[in-house]
């Protein structure tokens, strides 16, 4: 070393530098550079892990708000049909409806049960959800406009266990005809079948309606339906257009002097059958479910004993069942 000269000793101390500079890069600031790579890496791992698990959180609440949105759908659903079937408290609804509607005058009434088909779901497996349908079927009459009606015993001669005998003739001479007029119970039935219907369109129908000619007033019989716990997958809103689902038929037909039923006599001037009255037999043929046991047995030994005519004091009534005039 010591014959090395000045300039070698320089290029000597130069190659040191630059072998030192090549030894920190290669085995320091090369690794650092490697590591800090692996560093981004897994920076970028943890990031798109983190951006999964934020997006999932958003998936979940978006899917729990879907699943709160069902329960209230199917709780709306749930809430159109009755939660239970009890049939006597259907029966006292339905009974009480007409009686506040003034027909009060039933002739009988019940309950049964309706049996519907079975649901079947898409897949051709039966749902294990059911319809449930109680039916109740009730039969109303008419009073005909002469014999004393009765309803809870209001009209009972019987008083303290002896007949009152002022209240007897009292309602003994109350029995004249008192005209087509005050025939009630007709109107009445439709009015209370009309509040039934409005009641709770959803889960109330009335099934059918039915009247019949009697002697001298009307037997109407109406059945009403009670719907309970079943869920239709429906999706889209009926279409009512069709004509056998929407009456599309003429709504101004003039009925002003029409009749339902058939009274002891008409006596409407504007009806064709005006002045045409009842002939005896079918006057007093079966019995009156409105009337008192005594009225009707009153009134059919009277008509028996003397004619209709004479017992609805008509002097100048025609012949019965004559023809009605054009």
């Amino acid at each position: 070393m010591g014959n090395i000269g000045k300039r070698e000793k320089y290029y000597l101390m130069l190659l040191g530098i630059i072998c030192l500079v090549a030894l920190i890069y290669f085995f320091g600031i090369r690794n650092l550079g490697t590591k800090y790579d692996e560093l981004v890496d897994t920076r970028n791992s943890l990031q798109s892990q983190l951006d999964y698990l934020e997006a999932l959180k958003s998936q979940n609440d978006a899917t729990q708000a879907q699943i709160n949105q069902l329960k209230t759908d199917i709780a709306n659903v749930e809430g159109m049909f009755l939660p239970d079937i009890c049939a006597e408290a259907m029966e006292q609804y339905v009974l009480k409806t007409f009686e506040n509607a003034g027909c009060p005058y039933l002739v009988s009434a019940t309950a049964e049960d309706v049996t519907p088909a079975g649901v079947t779901l898409p897949d051709g497996t039966a749902a294990s959800d059911a319809l449930l349908v109680k039916r109740i079927t009730v039969q109303y009459c008419t009073t005909d406009g002469f014999n004393i009606a009765e309803y809870n015993r209001n009209n009972s001669v019987i008083v303290d266990g002896a007949i009152d005998e002022a209240l007897w003739t009292e309602l003994q001479d109350a029995m004249v005809w008192q005209g087509t007029a005050a025939i009630t119970g007709y109107d009445q039935f439709l009015a209370a079948l009309e509040t039934i219907e409005a009641a709770n369109p959803d889960c109330v129908k009335i099934y059918s309606i039915g009247i019949s000619s009697e002697a001298g007033y009307v037997l109407m019989n109406a059945s009403i339906d009670f719907y309970s716990a079943t869920f239709n997958n429906r999706v889209s809103d009926p279409d009512t257009s069709a004509p056998y689902v929407t009456w599309s038929g003429d709504t101004t037909i003039a009925t002003d002097h029409g009749f339902i039923g058939r009274p002891f006599i008409f006596d409407d001037p504007n009806n064709l059958w005006y002045n045409i009255m009842m002939v005896n037999e079918d006057a007093i043929d079966g019995n009156r479910p409105f009337s008192t046991y005594w009225s009707d047995a009153m009134f059919q030994d009277a008509v028996n004993g003397t004619n209709l005519e004479t017992v609805l004091n008509l002097t100048d009534a025609p012949a019965p069942d004559a023809e009605p005039t054009e």
